[in-house]
């Protein structure tokens, strides 16, 4: 039918099946096309019909372990919206309308998009409070870097894993013999968990680290001083696309929450 419609032949007989002709091919594309704009117009269209929604990208651990409470204090706050978390979103998902806003994990944001820092990453040392001694009124790190089991993330994709334990430690200028001992993990979210069943100490990023910290599961050595990641979190949005109400006020939010993480590194 589509064939006596535009007047030429789309597919030829290939053994027992059939092969797109070079015409059908590019009609092919044309179609997939057409029916991506309509996909994309679709949406648009409803998130035009409900103004308190906000599409929200985010990477799955940062999701999880930071925003995710977050999250359900603003709904609380503000029950005329609703946030539809998206983890570990395409890069085109933002420019298909298929997200409001994305937060990226990267060293500087890209080309073509609207931008704003939400937090610089920072690692510092952090153990299971098992580990330490029970009786001390004030924990000795360089003691406890010298003696205890360390946990190392491996690098893998494009994310960053910092510096190496021997790296950190030849830094602070604390000698230790077995830097490349201890379990090896590729996600960060499985470093810290490791850290917290007491598999020894972790360079916990701040940031995922938060909910560990203020359950107990899991200590800093270090209060004041952290290493710089050289990357951060950073919130995007399409160049020329205007913020709607309810994602301009999640923005906001989000932002001021951040501000306590904004610690010089030492």
């Amino acid at each position: 039918m589509l064939e006596e419609l535009i007047g030429t032949k789309l597919t030829v007989r290939a053994g027992r099946g059939l092969a797109l002709t070079a015409q059908g091919r590019a009609t092919a594309e044309m179609v997939h096309d057409a029916f991506q704009r309509l996909r994309e117009a679709s949406i648009r269209l409803s998130a035009h019909q409900d103004p308190g929604l906000i599409r929200l990208g985010a990477p799955g651990a940062f999701a999880a372990r930071w925003l995710s409470a977050r999250i359900n204090r603003f709904e609380a706050d503000h029950p005329e919206y609703r946030v539809q978390l998206i983890t570990d979103p395409t890069p085109e998902s933002l420019h298909r309308f298929q997200l409001d806003i994305e937060i990226r994990f990267m060293p500087a944001p890209p080309q073509g998009v609207q931008t704003l820092e939400l937090l610089s990453e920072s690692l510092t040392p952090a153990v299971a409070p098992q580990l330490l001694h029970p009786d001390a009124e004030r924990v000795n790190w360089r003691a406890a870097v010298e003696a205890l089991p360390l946990v190392h993330h491996e690098r893998t994709g494009g994310e960053p894993v910092g510096p190496s334990w021997a790296q950190w430690l030849e830094h602070r200028g604390v000698r230790r013999q077995d830097t490349l001992s201890g379990d090896r993990y590729n996600r960060h979210d499985h470093v810290l968990e490791a850290a917290c069943q007491g598999r020894g100490l972790a360079l916990a990023r701040r940031s995922l680290a938060e909910p560990d910290i203020k359950a107990g599961r899991l200590v800093f050595l270090i209060g004041a001083g952290v290493t710089p990641l050289g990357w951060g979190y950073h919130l995007l949005w399409p160049e020329g696309r205007a913020l709607h109400n309810a994602a301009r006020r999640l923005k906001d939010f989000l932002m001021d929450e951040a501000r306590p993480f904004e610690t010089p590194g030492l």
